[in-house]
Formats: structure tokens, C-alpha cells, sequence
């Protein structure tokens, strides 16, 4: 199973009863699959940047959660279908604990030159 982070924005005009009811869907969806959720953040209503589907205000949630590639796709295709969800992104996600940092892939501070120092630098 991979690690996954999936963000969903529900449309905030619906009540508050439905958009618990749509983010425990969501949820459902995941363990039906046989996902495991690690955590939600629940952002709240928040101002969009831009109008979608005439809404100017949705509900953000987002899920991190471990699951086959196949419970992806059927909860995305869930929400394709859903007219409550305006919007959702679904990334990979790496955990920083796994990543191994290499000092000799680090760039040190004395190789960046100034930008005054180069030679013929714009006027």
C-alpha cells in the first residue's frame, strides 16, 4: 500500500449536517476499501480564489491515509460523481521520515555567487 494525501473542497452552501455527512462518506470510502486513514485535517469554509460553479465559499478537508492504487481511483470516480464536491486533488505522498538526507548532494554556501559580483551584470 502506498501513502496518499487527498484533498477535497465541498461546496460550503450546503448545511453543516450535510458537508459532515459528505466528508464521513469520503472516509467510508477509504476504509471500504480496505484504506487506512492516518489523519484529517479539516480546514473549514474558506473564500475560493475563484468562482466554482458560481460558489465564491467551499468546505476544505484533507485526508492522509495508506491504500491500494484501486481505492484512488473508485473514490475519484465517487467524486466525479458527486455534485457536493467542487474540487479534489489526490498526490502521492512521501513521508519525510523515509527520505534520507545526503550531505554530499547539499550545496554549499560558497559556490552561490552574488549576483553583484558576476561579471557584467545587467545595468
Amino acid at each position: 500500500m502506498r501513502q496518499y494525501e487527498t484533498m477535497v473542497i465541498i461546496d460550503a452552501m450546503i448545511s453543516d449536517d450535510a458537508i459532515n455527512a459528505e466528508v464521513e462518506n469520503i472516509g467510508a470510502m477509504i476504509t471500504n476499501g480496505g484504506g487506512e486513514i492516518l489523519r484529517r485535517d479539516d480546514w473549514g469554509k474558506r473564500k475560493l480564489a475563484y468562482t466554482i460553479n458560481k460558489r465564491q465559499h467551499g468546505y476544505y478537508v484533507i485526508f492522509y491515509y495508506k491504500a491500494e492504487a484501486a481505492v484512488v481511483a473508485s473514490m475519484e470516480a465517487a467524486l466525479k460523481l458527486n455534485e457536493n464536491a467542487l474540487r479534489w486533488m489526490t498526490l502521492a505522498d512521501y513521508p519525510m521520515s523515509e527520505i534520507v538526507y545526503n550531505q554530499d548532494m547539499a550545496q554549499s554556501t560558497e559556490e552561490i555567487i552574488p549576483v553583484d559580483a558576476e561579471e557584467g551584470e545587467a545595468e
